[in-house]
């Protein structure tokens, strides 16, 4: 691997810490897509010789019966007969693949794609992996409820604690590394991404890991309710596979696919065969166990024992500096019964209530304890097995440097939306969506207390935010019902005005672009906004996604545009420069979910409720009169209705994210949110520029 480095010094990755950054992904983002790509292409060039049957089939089904038998052949037939101890300990080490189920496929439908029938299909299979918008119906949402109900408590996804949990070796990353690095390249990989997606579908959950929750939690259906999900995705991908390989002219697309699958079962079965020796050890091998646990205890553990001494040594330096001869020391001291657990004063005195250590440990790390004294008598060759404890393979990945030249933002709208549309062509443009979200927010936040859409209430509550929102509707209601006949455009105007807002309604949703992404699509509020962005991109369907349904409109009025991801279709003659500006600034915000969080529950808010009752409807009528279809306009007015529809997810989305400042008590964190969130709201209007930010540019402080 070449390795670029702009410092003296080599940076180095695990693939936990990869993970977390892939997941967040919004800073140092030329580095982890370098770095991403390298990784894919290594774990392509170690992927195992492509069978003959992967290359060398004549129906598609021919391909998945092979796949489908290459799975079977992979695992393992035996019952293990684990107890209660090692099932918890095979969950956890599964965790990183049953919390980032169907990461592989999040990309795939973007607002650049979503219109075709490739992007519909993946996106139908994705849907069924994240629970469709429904959060208590994602597997990972269900697989975290069954570890934490087993007492199994861990990060959120993208947290940086993932790479300190003792519970969960690093190797156990390397799959969902693979997966979300693959994630990001939709256009350059997508019959490999279709390969993984089916090797996860195909395979399944381990039947070790089926085997650990039968024993530990066997009325909690979360793998059973995944199996199933896998399974429904499955015609799916079968449908975007066959679409793909359609555009096989070469047998190109078919390797493709093989590696994708066949380097994600290798590293399945990699997972399994080092679970499955970590199991063998546990069992031959209890002071292994132990050793692991005082490795991982230590540090709390000093400063507590500075009088006391094991084997000559100051119990605190021995503990931190050599937990195995602690181990060992421990083992031959009067605390420790050889082989009565039962009679070791370590159990009965220190760990028993009243004890110095009564509750320093959990019930499963007591478990280990007694395992360990139980088997001292036979472990005489176990503590020079015992470093196997560690994670051998701490699994770096070598962090490519970039070095970036620094060069002025694009401003010029209409580029800045060809390019983010066509963003793995052009990655560097993220520098200047980051330039243009910052103006633009900045200039939206100017005014908010004085103008004609001010902060509606400055104290917030969900009452008064509810209270707003009705009021809202309601005034759009009567606007219609006072003035919606009143207006008579001419067919002219009213193409004209279509036309227009093709740069935006064509990338319908386009503000929601990364909600489909693990780390998002899992929280509460962030299934509301997947469940908007599936319904805007079709739900899997061509024919119910919005744009090609304006597309229709447009065919109707007799316009033919180029291809929208063309520079053709920026520089169409009849678009006016303002047609780009709003969809350029949806685009620019999509790409940070995180860093404009609130800002975007404030405009997506702004945009689902902004036409309903109202404008939607005086357009109607302009589109009838003049023998228009009025589809796309009577579907929004439906979809985004204030009772159930799309602003109602919208205002319920901004009230769980912000409950938990409600509940914090903290009013200046509060007031800072909510400014935050209606600063977003603001942001669906263009914002005015004033004369004096050719002096002194504004900035937004988030």
């Amino acid at each position: 691997m070449v390795l670029v480095i702009t410092k003296e010094k080599e940076a180095v990755l695990t693939h936990a810490d990869l993970c977390s950054r892939l997941i967040n992904f919004e800073s140092d983002v030329d580095c982890l897509l370098s770095t991403a790509q390298c990784l894919v292409a290594d774990m392509h060039k170690a992927c195992p010789a492509l069978p003959e049957q992967f290359t060398n089939w004549r129906a598609i089904d021919e391909l998945l019966e092979s796949a489908r038998l290459f799975c079977e052949s992979g695992q393992l037939p035996d019952q293990l007969h684990l107890d209660r101890q090692e099932s918890l300990r095979i969950l956890a080490q599964y965790a990183p693949m049953g919390l980032l189920t169907g990461c592989v496929l999040q990309n795939v439908a973007n607002p650049a794609n979503g219109h075709t029938l490739l992007a519909a299909q993946a996106h139908a299979a994705h849907a069924l992996l994240v629970g469709a918008g429904m959060h208590s119906h994602n597997p990972a949402v269900q697989f975290r409820l069954m570890l934490e109900q087993l007492g199994i408590f861990l990060p959120a996804l993208g947290s940086s604690r993932f790479e300190a949990s003792t519970a969960i070796p690093l190797n156990c990353w390397r799959l969902p590394a693979y997966w979300l690095s693959l994630s990001l390249f939709p256009e350059q990989y997508p019959g490999e991404i279709l390969g993984a997606a089916f090797c996860e579908a195909l395979y399944g959950t381990p039947l070790m890991v089926l085997e650990a929750q039968q024993q530990a939690a066997p009325n909690l259906p979360a793998l059973e309710e995944k199996k199933r999900r896998l399974q429904d995705a499955l015609p799916h991908l079968r449908d975007a596979t066959q679409t793909l390989l359609k555009q096989d002219a070469d047998g190109r697309v078919r390797k493709c696919f093989a590696t994708g699958f066949i380097t994600s079962a290798s590293l399945l079965r990699e997972w399994e065969k080092r679970c499955l020796e970590d199991w063998h050890l546990g069992r031959q091998q209890p002071q292994r166990a132990m050793v692991e646990l005082v490795r991982n205890k230590a540090r709390f553990a000093r400063g507590y024992h500075n009088k006391l001494k094991l084997a000559g040594r100051v119990f605190d330096d021995l503990i931190v500096q050599d937990a195995q001869c602690f181990v060992q020391e421990l083992g031959q001291s009067r605390w420790v019964s050889p082989g009565q657990p039962e009679k070791s004063l370590l159990v009965t005195r220190l760990l028993a209530f009243g004890g110095p250590m009564f509750r320093i440990f959990t019930e499963q790390e007591e478990t280990v304890i007694r395992d360990w004294i139980r088997q001292l008598p036979h472990s005489s060759d176990a503590a020079a097995l015992a470093t196997d404890a560690v994670d051998t393979d701490p699994g770096n990945v070598p962090l490519v440097i970039v070095e970036s030249t620094v060069s002025a933002p694009i401003t010029c709208v209409r580029e800045l939306y060809h390019q983010l549309l066509n963003l793995e062509q052009y990655p560097q443009i993220r520098n200047s969506a980051t330039a243009f979200c910052n103006s633009w927010l900045a200039r939206s936040a100017q005014g908010i207390h004085k103008d004609d859409n001010a902060l509606p209430f400055s104290v917030y509550s969900h009452q008064a935010l509810r209270a707003w929102f009705e009021a809202r509707a309601a005034t759009q209601v009567q606007s219609y019902a006072e003035h919606g006949g009143d207006n008579e455009k001419s067919r002219e105007d009213v193409i004209d005005e279509a036309l227009q807002l093709c740069p935006m309604i064509l990338i319908d949703g386009a503000w929601l672009r990364r909600w489909s992404n693990a780390g998002l699509v899992e929280t509460p509020f962030g299934a509301l906004l997947y469940k908007i962005l599936s319904d805007e991109i079709g739900n899997g369907d061509c024919a119910l996604n919005h744009p090609n349904i304006y597309r229709s409109l447009m065919e109707d009025m007799g316009i033919h545009l180029p291809n929208f991801r063309s520079r053709e279709f920026v520089h169409f003659s009849r678009f006016n420069q303002t047609a780009f500006e709003v969809p350029a600034f949806w685009l620019s915000v999509s790409l940070f979910p995180q860093k404009y969080m609130p800002e975007t529950l404030g405009l997506n808010l702004a945009m689902e409720l902004s036409g309903v009752g109202g404008a939607y409807r005086s357009a109607r009528d302009e589109l009838r009169r003049h023998g228009f279809s009025t589809l796309f306009v009577d579907l929004h007015n439906t979809i985004d209705n204030v009772s159930s529809g799309h602003s109602a997810m919208a205002l319920e989305a901004i009230e769980l994210w912000i409950d938990p400042y409600l509940r914090s008590n903290d009013q200046q964190q509060l007031s800072k949110a909510w400014l935050r969130i209606w600063t977003g709201y603001r942001a669906l209007s263009v914002p005015t520029r004033s004369w004096r930010e050719w002096l002194h540019p504004v900035r937004y402080p988030y």
